[in-house]
């Protein structure tokens, strides 16, 4: 039996392999218009530290239902995803998902409570009418 015989790799062979390798390897190229959404996007983030911290600060330490609060999350929110379509910006749109899931739950909480009380107050306009009605009957007495 002969010993199992080396693969041979030319030197023509191992530039195009490290070739590929050095190819598959190097960052993507980089074009005037990636450059310039690179830069919008950090300029992006600059500018919306400030809300960001107004958030962290103030209206975190709201009532989750007031208007207010309600309202300046709505601002982030449109805020990101202007960002996110504009800039591609795939962070801003993961802030303003969750942003939108939190608040989303509020105002549904909210809307609730609202039709449960309006039905109670019809509820109650019905029960009034009904006594309205039965004194009615009674102030005019038996018919003669």
């Amino acid at each position: 039996m002969s010993a199992p015989r080396k693969a041979r790799i030319s030197t023509t062979g191992l530039k195009t392999l490290s070739a590929s390798a050095f190819a598959e390897l190097t960052i993507p190229r980089v074009t005037l218009g990636s450059l310039s959404l690179a830069l919008l996007r950090v300029n992006y983030r600059l500018a919306r530290l400030p809300l960001q911290l107004i958030e962290d600060v103030a209206v975190s330490r709201l009532d989750e239902r007031e208007p207010v609060r309600l309202a300046y999350e709505q601002i982030l929110i449109d805020c990101d995803r202007a960002a996110a379509y504009l800039l591609d910006d795939e962070n801003a749109a993961r802030r303003a998902a969750e942003l939108e899931r939190r608040t989303t739950s509020v105002r549904l909480l909210i809307a609730r409570e609202h039709h449960r009380v309006q039905c109670r107050g019809v509820i109650l306009l019905d029960e009034q009418r009904e006594r309205f009605h039965q004194r009615r009957q009674q102030d005019a007495g038996p018919p003669t």
